[in-house]
């Protein structure tokens, strides 16, 4: 019963570990958003420019992203660094914003306590209740709820702000729109992942309750029965 819940366990930290690994690759890419913004028609004409003169691809992540614009001249592309512009990729929710770091930062932490718990499970003898296999469950819902709330607020924040529009003045004024043209990249998807692997990770440790349980109930019957017959 003790090997076939190590077992268990052996594969829950390997799955908690796939889940801060993906949040740690959301943080590190610069994908959360892709949006090929375009020039209106007025622009375009008063230039006797065509359809594909005025184009433009942005991409951005948490901290930095890359814009690249032709205004009917050529490309001319562009780091874009969150603290060195007031005005990063355009009018945005910092609260939001905020509030979606914190919640990727505390999955995080959740995310390694359930890995750290997991492993003193594998090869030490926890006494208390909540350094035990019970306790795994608490840290991994933790961090499935913070990456939960973490998905959900950066989606606020995209179909409020980001869906409609992403674009610095500058652009702007050119005669650039991003309205229904914007998407989340892979890098969202990253923290989608991680929320998936913490769910299976808590059905992991079900079965594993589940299966050592019945192995227990078994064991126990047949030492009963043979009591019965010595007796």
């Amino acid at each position: 019963m003790v090997s076939a819940q190590r077992k268990w366990i052996g594969v829950s930290i390997f799955i908690a570990a796939i889940g801060v690994g993906f949040i740690v690759a959301a943080f590190a890419t610069d994908h959360w958003i892709i949006s090929e913004p375009r020039g209106n028609e007025t622009n375009q004409n008063s230039t006797g420019g065509s359809s594909s003169g005025y184009t433009a691809n942005i991409t951005f992540g948490l901290f930095a992203g890359s814009r690249s614009i032709d205004y009917g001249i050529g490309i001319r592309s562009q780091n874009l660094i969150s603290h060195l512009s007031e005005h990063w990729f355009g009018l945005f929710s910092l609260p939001l914003y905020v509030a979606t770091l914190v919640m990727l930062v505390l999955a995080i932490v959740w995310g390694l306590v359930a890995v750290g718990f997991a492993i003193f499970n594998l090869f030490g003898r926890p006494i208390e209740t909540i350094t035990g296999p019970s306790g795994l469950y608490l840290w991994n819902i933790l961090a499935l709820v913070n990456s939960l709330a973490a998905i959900g607020v950066y989606l606020g924040l995209y179909f409020s702000q980001f869906e409609e529009n992403i674009l610095q003045q500058d652009a702007l004024g050119a005669g650039f729109t991003s309205d229904g043209l914007t998407d989340l990249d892979y890098s969202f998807y990253f923290l989608v992942g991680a929320g998936a692997a913490f769910l299976v990770n808590i059905g992991i440790l079900l079965i594993s309750d589940r299966k050592c349980s019945c192995s227990f109930s078994g064991s126990a019957e047949k030492e009963v029965d043979n009591g019965m017959i010595l007796y």
